[in-house]
């Protein structure tokens, strides 16, 4: 559903118009980013996995993921849309050149479920302070899956970025030729929707073993007391035998 937001977002407001100072500051993170272009496949491969963890980190603060992502957003429409100005082209075009490639797809629900995940941690935190601490521990592994679901697929997009960084401009007609990047893009897909699907699998079956275990030691407790209390107020021998065995 934040991916579906994202994309809509990012369409709508590349196509507010630009206020002269806006221009001039995206203008200028566009330009930024050559030092970056100009490198080599691995330096440009360092740099765009750090920016990428960085917003996806930022992102996770609880209670302010979603803020955050929607300024994360907000800039890259921006961007695209002074991009689109740079080069003299419709924003249309921008937007296309941004959503054709696989790279992008990867990014953006990674991104949203990081800030996700910012909101499911004070929702945990609320519960854990109010019936127990087992469902922050819950959520807790919840967040170590996301984790490692979120900086995978960053790392892969990343490497995809860089793929299509060097096709488009280490070929002729190297823009077209960059779209077969989406052919390795179902094998990652794939595998995203196992691990994931796999995830949400076996949490369910780790909950209950661990609801069974917590309810059979309650359980366990509340016999012993009933137990305790049971002896001390039942002695073993009731007045009334001991009073026939005195009396035969």
């Amino acid at each position: 559903m934040l991916f579906v937001v994202e994309v809509g977002t990012i369409v709508f407001v590349s196509n507010l118009a630009l206020s002269p100072s806006e221009l001039t500051t995206y203008k200028n993170q566009y330009n930024s980013l050559a030092p970056v272009l100009n490198s080599s496949a691995s330096g440009q491969l360092d740099a765009i996995v750090a920016n990428n963890l960085k917003v996806a980190t930022i992102e996770l603060v609880p209670a302010f993921g979603l803020v955050l992502l929607g300024l994360s957003i907000y800039e890259t429409a921006r961007v695209v849309e002074a991009i689109g100005i740079i080069k003299g082209v419709p924003v249309a075009l921008a937007l296309a050149n941004l959503f054709i490639l696989p790279s992008t797809w990867l990014e953006l629900p990674a991104y949203a479920i990081a800030a996700a995940e910012s909101v499911y941690l004070v929702i945990a935190v609320y519960f854990g302070f109010k019936k127990g601490s087992r469902y922050f521990v819950r959520e807790l592994r919840f967040l170590l899956v996301s984790l490692l679901l979120i900086v995978g697929v960053l790392v892969v997009a990343a490497l995809f970025e860089v793929s299509e960084i060097q096709i488009a401009t280490g070929y002729p007609d190297g823009a077209f030729y960059a779209l077969l990047t989406w052919l390795p893009f179902g094998a990652v897909f794939a595998g995203v929707m196992v691990f994931w699907r796999r995830a949400r699998r076996d949490a369910p079956e780790i909950e209950a073993r661990e609801a069974s275990r917590y309810g059979s030691q309650d359980s366990e407790g509340q016999g012993q007391t009933q137990g305790e209390t049971g002896a001390a107020g039942s002695p073993t021998r009731s007045p009334s035998t001991e009073e026939g065995g005195a009396n035969p």
